[in-house]
């Protein structure tokens, strides 16, 4: 993780051998679980000490390859804040040699703003 204030998060990951696929480039199961965990690091911040947050909905798409030894930024905001429900928007960024980025995935999640009752 690189930044997380409440509403927003940002994490970062070099794609190797571990995350790869048969061709040598990140996993999408592994860019789904990023998109979800940065999601839901943005979101903390926001809930109350009795609260805690469950995603109902992921809708992502899968835009680009990122080969090994290369860096992805992922980068998650909250879109709308509500009493039941939170809304986010996640998207995910290679670096390029250059510097330049290039989005490789994005994703629109919703969660479940709920008590805990223990």
């Amino acid at each position: 993780m690189l930044e997380q204030s409440p509403g927003q998060c940002t994490c970062r990951l070099t794609v190797n051998a571990d995350i790869d696929n048969l061709s040598q480039t990140l996993h999408g199961g592994v860019i789904y679980s990023m998109l979800d965990v940065t999601s839901m690091l943005a979101t903390l911040p926001l809930l109350g000490p009795d609260e805690y947050a469950l995603t109902n909905s992921f809708n992502t798409l899968l835009l680009s390859a990122t080969p090994r030894d290369t860096e992805v930024l992922f980068h998650a905001k909250v879109i709308r804040d509500g009493r039941n429900l939170m809304f986010t928007q996640a998207e995910a960024w290679r670096i390029n040699a250059d510097g330049s980025q290039t989005r490789i995935a994005s994703a629109q999640l919703s969660k479940f703003r709920l008590k805990r009752e223990w």
